[in-house]
């Protein structure tokens, strides 16, 4: 008998966890209700080792995902141009989303302890400067790093429609998955409810338990010799 490799059975699983993970830090991230600087320094404060555990984890399961997402390709059509376009779209926005994470996550917070202990205004002014800068860049960031997602979801179509069966289907939700995100990102955008980016987020997340399936299709169990 001629068993399967670890790393085809470990694919789909990794997809699957990865998709719960990212579901999971979502729902603890904490909200933000602040109405001025102050409040936001002592939200930042008060909040500091949640976000670091929601921030950085969320940075080691966009990791896993892209070597996930890397690894199907090779088993879906190493050679097809539009895999490496979705491939390539996944780590352009793990790479954007990555560095939001590193800004909200770490940056925002040492600044506001940085913040808190200043007895000097002109450095408390300094830093406030600072942060918003770090939220302007996050503003813009997050959404790009979304898109790339989005975009990534929508490259893969093709790639899984051709193989049939069960992969058609999710295909068709990888794209329908890339274009509501996108719309919800140009939503947040123009001035809805930041919250359509969350829900972004969510979409990428369920999006990776269909790609478990076809990870799972994909992979051989068990061959005779």
């Amino acid at each position: 008998m001629k068993t399967v490799p670890s790393s085809s059975r470990a694919l789909p699983i990794l997809f699957a966890a990865a998709g719960t993970l990212m579901l999971a830090l979502l729902l603890a991230h904490p909200h933000e209700s602040a109405r001025t600087f102050a409040d936001l320094i002592e939200f930042e404060i008060d909040h500091r080792l949640i976000n670091q555990v929601v921030h950085g984890g969320t940075i080691a399961v966009l990791v896993l995902l892209l070597a996930a997402h890397s690894a199907l390709g090779r088993l879906v059509d190493p050679g097809s141009v539009c895999v490496s376009v979705a491939v390539t779209a996944f780590a352009a926005g793990c790479g954007l989303l990555i560095a939001s994470l590193v800004l909200d996550g770490f940056t925002v917070p040492a600044l506001a302890l940085q913040s808190r202990a200043a007895r000097d205004v002109a450095v408390q002014h300094a830093i406030q400067g600072q942060i918003s800068f770090c939220g302007t860049l996050i503003g813009l960031l997050m959404p790009l790093g979304i898109v790339g997602l989005s975009a990534s979801a929508m490259a893969w179509v093709r790639p899984l429609v051709r193989l049939g069966g069960s992969a058609r289907r999710v295909g068709w939700i990888a794209g329908a998955a890339g274009v509501v995100t996108g719309v919800a990102v140009i939503a947040a955008i123009s001035g809805a409810s930041p919250h359509l980016l969350l829900a972004g987020f969510f979409l990428v997340a369920l999006w990776q338990f269909a790609l478990a399936l076809v990870a799972s299709r994909l992979a051989p169990v068990v061959l005779p010799v």
